[in-house]
This record gives C-alpha cells, structure tokens and sequence, in this order.
C-alpha cells in the first residue's frame, strides 16, 4: 500500500483528461477531499452539482469521487443521466463513498449500482491511504481506456486515408483507362478485321484492371457500410442463364465444356440485380481462371426449400484444405504455385461473400483439394411471384433515331476529349469537342446540342459549376447533361445529382451505356 509520504513523487501530472472530479452534498467535505488529493499530486476540480459534474466530464476526468448523499433521490435515474452519455471506449470510473452500515440499509440500491462495470464502494470513514488508492488505480484504468480511444482515432484515421487514397488511385487510373478504352473500340469499329486478336487482348486486358479499380471502391464502400442495395423483384434463374451466356468475360473467352441446369419455374427473389451480377460474373470468372481451357464448368439453379441455391462447380485447380477457412477473405489467393494463377489481387470472392451477406444469404466454398476441382454454393432467401400485371411490351431498343443527335463533350484533358469524341462519334452522333467550362457556355447556344458530357475535375470554372451555368442558359433546362468522370463514389454521384447532372457515368464508360443512352427515345 502506498504511503502519502510517497505519493507526490509518483502521482499522476496534472491534466484534466486525468484529474478527479469531486461530488459531496457539503462544501467541508468537498474541501476536505481536495486538500487531501492536492496533498497526493492528484489534480481535482469540486463540482457543485450534477449539472456542472456532468459538464466538466465532457472536458475530461479521470474519474469521479462521490457520496452516496450525492445520489439523486429518484431510483429511476441512469448512470446516463448523472453521468452524461459516454462513447463505446469510455466506462468513466466512479469511486462511491458509503455511509457506515449503508450496505445493511440499502442493499437492492447496491445491488443496482454494482451492475455499473468500473465502480468502487468506500465505507466511511475512508483510510487516507486505501482512498487514494482507489483513486489511482481509477486513473489508470481510465489511461487504458484513453489508450483505447487514441487507438481506435488511429484506426479510423488510417482507414478514412485508405479510402482517400483509393478514390485518387482510381480517378487518376480511370482516365488513361478511358483512352484505352475508346481508342480500342473506335480502332475495331475502323479495322476490317473485327476480331483482331491484339486488339482484342488489349480490351480483355482493360476490362479486367477496370474491374480491379472497381472491386477495391466496392470493397471499401461496404467495409463503410457505405453501399447501398437498390432491390426489386428479380428472377434468378434468368438472371444467373443471363451472366452464364454474356455477363463473364473469361468464361466466355475461354474453351470450357459449360453446362447450365435450371428448373423450368422461375425463382423469384428480392434483390440488387446489378450486385447479383457482379456476385455470378465474379464465381463464374473466378471458375473460368482456374480451370484449364480442357476442364468443364457447370453451373445449377435449383430450390432448397424456402432458399434459391446457385451452385458453381469445376474441374480446375481445387482449393487446397487450408485455404477453405480464408477462401473468402480479402486479398487472399488460391496458392500460385498450383499452375493456373492469371493476376488478380484477391478481392473478388471477399466482395461477393459481402454482396450475398448484404442480400440475407450465405455462400460456402467446398472442395476436394488441390487439383480436385472447387464447388462454390450461393443460397438466397426466396420471394413470391409477382402477381401477373398488364404492362405495355417495352420498345425496341435497338432502333436508333432517325436523326442525327449533337453531342457536346466538355473535358480539359485534350487527349481524353478527342478520343471521348471519336468514340461518341462512331455511334453516329454529331460531336464537338471542348476544353472548358467557359468554351462549353459559349459553344452550346451556337451548336445547340441534345446531350453534354461534361468532367467534373477541370480546373478554374469545375464540372459542378458548369452545369450549374449551362441550366441558366436559355434552353438549359431540358439539355441531357451527363457527368463523365473518374470520381466514382457514393458521395460523387450524390453531388453531381445534386449540381444539376442528369446522369454519372464513371470513366471508362462502358459501350453498353452509349448503346442504351443513344438508343432511347429521351435519355433519362
């Protein structure tokens, strides 16, 4: 036990993140309990009342020294209450200072404080020493939980850098992107040969970084919690047949034997269908990289009770048994060394265990270990079907305007613009080019176009201001205004929604996307 002769030398320095903070029914008892503590080197502050102790808590404490006079009368009153709400590192240590044979009298009341982790009961009269004491082994405790707290700030600092850094990486990779991208299409619209095989490696090879860009935000948006699920009623197995025969590249481009089992009722349930094609596409090109163009991928759609159950299954390289437990984790890989290793960087299944769980599913890796083939099991929660409705058949999107449609492109990066342009151009549109925002404002009323592109990162007069001063124009109102950028997050497609833009594509944009804009009657 430490003596008060010792305590001065070792006491804790005077802060306020540490200080005591002093609650007594009397002012004696008060001054009494801070000339003690001063004696110690222990730094105090006397509160008043419950107010003030609550305010100065919220500066900082080490911990509260109270009496039990002290307590509010009212038995229905919280800790939260007296106290102040505390965040999830904080349990704020409270030494409680009893009247003689107050156990006897108010056991149930004991009983209640005593469910509060970090409280200490002294019956009085208190032992200088044992009361001090108590007092700094509060303190520490509470150093442990400012440690905790400096710990998760450093966590969370650390991750809000991660995903800073993530959105610059993948802005500044997806404009080279994007001239690699139109400079591919535009030359194999141009070429007599359609299926030139470099050009067509080059456009494999495009994708498949634009994926990784795109794998790595997605990743990061729900490690936030940040993405959110637009659900509707979605028919499985046509969704799942849909990404078998046209929506995974690598399984499309290889040499496979494929083979597709479905029932034939439809399965109905609710979800994302843009994400639950990124979860088959993922499983089925994941299968098409680890399987030898003389392996077979099979792929089954049935019902499991009150569950949709997708099963992928191949012949390709296994999952050896150690590596079944962390198949799913992120940035992990399928050994290299057992021969079919084609890049990658480990985020694929992490995402697409993420995007089922978001979905209320499950997904199980199974395999019989190296060189064994690899199933993968993806169980959905089924819905009912829809009820059948009179809905007028769609228009055929394929038909493209009789007249030519005047596209104006507004990008400061010349090459990105031009090539922007080029492909823009190959669709049939009319197109014209401009470095700014400025040039934009002055070229529109000549040109008059019906769509406008516009990048929202050029210097001087922005993206977001640009839309805003084309709106104003006349005629600015009913202009198509797309945003066409690198900037990619949820946040981005918030603002630009928010500045005036019809629509956010993200750099590359996808041939697809020019397809359905051009193909619509009136781009919505």
């Amino acid at each position: 036990m430490m003596t008060e002769s010792s305590a001065a030398d070792v006491g804790p320095s005077a802060e306020d993140s540490l200080r005591v903070l002093i609650l007594t029914p009397t002012g004696r008892d008060a001054a009494l309990a801070e000339g003690l503590l001063n004696h110690s080197g222990l730094s105090c502050y006397v509160c008043s009342n419950q107010e003030e102790l609550r305010q100065e808590i919220a500066k900082g404490a080490g911990c509260v020294l109270m009496a039990e006079e002290a307590l509010p009368s009212d038995r229905a009153v919280t800790w939260d209450d007296l106290i102040g709400l505390e965040p999830a590192w904080s349990q704020l240590p409270v030494v409680l200072l009893l009247a003689r044979g107050h156990a006897q009298k108010d056991l149930a009341l004991l009983r209640k404080l005593e469910k509060r982790p970090s409280i200490g009961f002294i019956e009085r009269p208190a032992q200088k020493r044992s009361l001090i004491s108590a007092l700094k082994n509060a303190i520490d405790a509470r150093r442990l939980q400012y440690g905790i707290r400096d710990a998760l700030e450093a966590l969370q600092t650390a991750n809000r850098r991660k995903d800073e850094f993530l959105a610059v990486l993948a802005h500044e990779l997806r404009n080279p992107l994007a001239v690699i991208s139109a400079a591919v299409h535009i030359k194999k619209r141009r070429s007599a040969d359609r299926d030139d095989d470099m050009l067509s490696a080059i456009e494999r090879q495009t994708q498949q970084l634009t994926r990784i860009v795109d794998d790595l935000l997605e990743v990061s948006r729900i490690s936030r919690g940040k993405l959110e699920l637009h659900k509707e009623r979605v028919d499985l197995v046509a969704l799942v047949r849909e990404v078998f025969e046209k929506g995974a590249d690598k399984l499309q481009a290889g040499k496979h034997r494929k083979q597709f089992y479905a029932p034939s009722t439809e399965l109905f349930i609710e979800g994302d269908p843009i994400r639950l094609g990124q979860v088959f596409s993922n499983l089925l090109n994941n299968a098409a990289k680890y399987t030898a163009d003389v392996g077979a991928i099979d792929v089954t759609v049935t019902q499991d009770g009150r569950f949709a159950v997708v099963i992928v299954k191949d012949t390709g390289v296994g999952i050896p048994p150690e590596m079944i437990t962390r198949i799913f984790d992120i940035f992990t890989q399928v050994d290299r060394n057992l021969g079919r290793a084609q890049g990658g960087i480990g985020v694929g299944l992490s995402l697409t265990r993420s995007l089922v769980t978001l979905h209320g599913g499950a997904i199980e890796a199974r395999s019989g270990g190296a060189d064994k083939g690899s199933e993968f099991i993806v169980r959905l929660p089924l819905s009912e079907a829809p009820e059948a409705s009179n809905v007028e058949p769609a228009q055929d999107t394929n038909e493209r305007r009789a007249a030519q449609t005047k596209v104006l492109v507004v990008d400061d990066d010349h090459l990105v613009g031009k090539l922007t342009g080029e492909l823009i151009a190959s669709f049939g549109m009319e197109v014209q080019v401009v470095p700014g925002g400025a040039e934009a404002l002055e070229v529109i009323p000549k040109f008059q176009p019906c769509i406008v592109f516009v990048d929202l990162g050029m210097p001087g007069m922005d993206g977001y201001e640009t839309v805003r001063r084309i709106r104003q124009l006349p005629g600015g109102d009913s202009l198509f205004i797309a945003a066409l950028s690198g900037w990619g997050q949820a946040e981005d497609f918030e603002r630009s929604a928010q500045a005036g833009f019809d629509r956010h594509f993200v750099k590359p944009i996808k041939i697809s996307e020019l397809e359905n804009l051009f193909a619509s009657e009136l781009p919505t």
